[in-house]
């Protein structure tokens, strides 16, 4: 696991963004807020940067393929998963050898958290959500979708709160070993890995 602060001086911005193939380039440049474009630009060169130095790679000839719900993979390395996701000024990118990876990382929402839970989260979750822990639930239910290739809206019913995690309607190919990711405050991060074998986390 890599926890990565966004902002960083603009020379590291610009070397990052060597790296970046044509599409991320224009998915950068399709960012009118100027924070956003910058920030998308150093995850996106960050996770080829650290992908590049586990496969011994040079980053700029990492190519990409990409599930039918868009979850990318690492084209011709089908052995090796990874994950990332980023949100205000923080990202986080999970790699993993022989099992898929998902991974997510979310600022405190912005709108009313229990009116949210109540609609769309499972009963037993609401308290939790009382309790403070929306964001935590919020992260892991996103890192299983990830983790599967999914969507998120069939993530929102599952029960997030316990160390594995099964979808009982079997819409999403599971279960899942899940673990919570330190990150600064004010946000709420998780990992999940397929199957339900011991894993150990390193947090870079």
């Amino acid at each position: 696991m890599w926890s990565v602060s966004l902002d960083v001086p603009v020379r590291e911005v610009l070397l990052l963004r060597a790296l970046l193939d044509p599409d991320e380039l224009r998915r950068a440049d399709g960012f009118d807020d100027p924070a956003r474009r910058r920030r998308h630009t150093v995850a996106h060169g960050v996770t080829r940067r650290v992908l590049g130095s586990y496969l011994s790679v040079p980053p700029r000839c990492l190519r990409w393929t990409r599930g039918p719900h868009g979850k990318p993979a690492i084209a011709g390395r089908p052995d090796v998963s990874f994950s990332l996701s980023h949100s205000g000024d923080r990202a986080l990118l999970g790699v993993a050898a022989g099992r898929s990876i998902g991974v997510d990382v979310e600022a405190e929402p912005a709108f009313d958290a229990g009116a949210f839970a109540a609609r769309f989260f499972p009963a037993p979750e609401r308290a939790l959500v009382a309790a403070g822990q929306f964001t935590r639930l919020w992260s892991r239910k996103e890192a299983c979708v990830k983790a599967a290739g999914g969507r998120l809206v069939q993530g929102l019913p599952l029960l997030v709160d316990g160390e594995t995690v099964h979808d009982p309607s079997g819409a999403l190919p599971g279960p899942w070993l899940v673990r919570d990711v330190p990150v600064p405050h004010g946000f709420g991060a998780a990992v999940a890995l397929s199957g339900t074998q011991p894993c150990a986390l390193t947090v870079h």
